[in-house]
């Protein structure tokens, strides 16, 4: 007894050390001070270049995966430097470096700490996204929402500025590479808006007006200009009917019911994982006194976040399972920054058997334990994804997959093997670099990053739907679910 206090003593001191920082590590480099951009952008470059190098835990994968070399790639760019006169033009090369990995937890962005690059870069009025919300609808980029002052929704986005809006977004998904597929990248391009973005990369400067030509649902083409440095203030929002598809406001999950079926949207795992347990029995206990005979875990647009969503899947299984291995590689900036960590996992008890190779730590796993509640366990069960399902949340697909605990509907879901996205600054002190040391496999120590794992019925919104206020993929579900009751 007074071992098991001792060892959760030393777990609860060990817990603050081994999360990872609010804050960029790294410092600035004072020799910068005085040199000239070309200098700076030099060393940033070749800082990248070399922080992936000697600490990305799955750089070797990556190489092998894609056919690339990381040292060629970085030759490829740094002689692109001498076109390079701007940060607007720095951080446009630096993105598509970075984006090169296909990982979408390599993330490169500016140093909160230095705004007035920013706004070099990204020079338009971040309002400007108040106006309009698109979505891809059987491949084509629709107008879901739009604001009062626009009343444009249902439309069809052709181009703007006479730039091809399909294409605009595809090489906008390059430089922000926010997915595990080409298709989950496009898709997140478009939730989080970073056309606009990538236009500032494109333009010097930002065009003063926009011209968005659109095409509506029966054919008729027309113009939107738009005034990019003007204030446009969230207003209502004009939509053609409550699919969901735009963001859903409460982050903790909340629920429905729909003729006898229990649908329960789960819009993040980004959560308190207090909070997120307590609410999900909140929800068990609510649903017990209702007559609900089936169950379906809608996650479409859940980009993860936490371990909140092995407090879920423990209301799904009826024996311990393990849901992932995973290993560190073993490095300067790992050490740094982690080197409690593997003394935290040894005393979790999370520590397993399984071949290691050189410059990378021993295997742990993770493992989901039934938690008593038998309520789900007995009910018909079906999971909703999306391409916008990322990170956690694919874990939550991929393990729901692996052991059969439930019917997944919905696009194929593209997993991710990668966890403790760190930021990193820049010698500059101006960007910033996200990137993970801790790689995660299946249970069988088989790869998982960028590995497409097809749902039970493959499902997508049709635009006929659309137009009459269907939720297809949901409708899908409950038909499915209700022949097997």
């Amino acid at each position: 007894m007074c071992k098991a206090i001792f060892v959760g003593m030393i777990l609860v001191l060990l817990s603050g050390c081994i999360a990872p920082p609010n804050e960029p590590v790294g410092k600035v480099e004072q020799a910068l001070a005085n040199a000239s951009l070309t200098d700076i952008f030099a060393r940033d470059l070749q800082f990248i270049y070399e922080e992936i190098r000697d600490n990305y835990v799955n750089l070797a994968y990556k190489e092998q995966t894609f056919g690339f070399s990381w040292d060629e790639l970085y030759f490829d760019y740094a002689d692109q430097l001498g076109e390079v006169q701007t940060h607007k033009d720095f951080f446009r090369l630096a993105s598509s470096f970075v984006s090169e990995l296909r990982d979408g937890h390599v993330m490169f962005s500016h140093h909160r700490d230095s705004p007035e690059t920013e706004r070099e870069t990204y020079d338009f009025n971040s309002s400007l996204k108040n106006i309009i919300t698109v979505r891809l609808i059987e491949e084509t980029p629709i107008i879901v929402e739009s604001s009062a002052q626009f009343p444009i929704v249902g439309a069809e986005v052709l181009e703007i500025n006479g730039i091809s809006f399909a294409q605009l977004v595809k090489e906008a998904s390059q430089h922000f590479y926010f997915g595990a597929t080409d298709q989950a990248a496009i898709t997140r391009v478009l939730a989080n808006q970073l056309y606009f973005e990538y236009l500032a990369l494109i333009s010097q400067p930002f065009p003063a007006e926009l011209e968005i030509t659109f095409r509506t649902s029966d054919g008729r083409r027309g113009d939107m200009r738009v005034n990019s440095q003007q204030d446009y203030p969230a207003t209502p929002r004009h939509r053609l009917n409550d699919l969901r598809l735009s963001r859903v406001p409460n982050r903790y999950p909340f629920y429905e019911i729909n003729d006898k079926t229990a649908h329960i949207v789960v819009p993040t795992f980004d959560v308190n994982i207090e909070e997120f347990y307590d609410r999900v029995e909140q929800i068990v206990a609510e649903l017990k006194e209702t007559d609900i005979n089936g169950v379906i875990f809608d996650l479409r647009g859940n980009g993860g976040g936490n371990e909140s969503f092995r407090d879920l899947l423990s209301y799904l299984v009826s024996e311990e399972i393990v849901v992932a291995t995973y290993r560190y590689r073993q490095s300067p900036r790992m050490s740094e920054i982690y080197g409690l960590r593997p003394l935290y996992e040894n005393l979790r008890g999370r520590r397993i058997g399984g071949e290691r190779e050189q410059g990378y730590s021993t295997w742990y796993h993770w493992k989901v334990q039934p938690n008593g509640e038998e309520f789900f366990q007995a009910l018909p069960k079906v999971v909703l994804t999306d391409r916008l399902v990322f990170s956690s949340a694919d874990g939550f697909v991929g393990t729901v997959m692996q052991y059969d605990l439930a019917t997944v509907v919905g696009t194929e879901v593209a997993l991710t093997g990668h966890g403790l996205p760190t930021p990193v600054l820049l010698p500059s002190g101006h960007y910033v670099m996200n990137y993970s040391f801790q790689e995660l496999r299946d249970p069988q120590f088989g790869h998982i990053e960028n590995v497409v794992k097809q749902p039970h019925i493959l499902v997508e919104q049709t635009l006929e739907d659309y137009y009459q206020g269907i939720d297809t993929v949901l409708e899908t579900a409950i038909r499915f679910l209700s022949k097997i009751e």
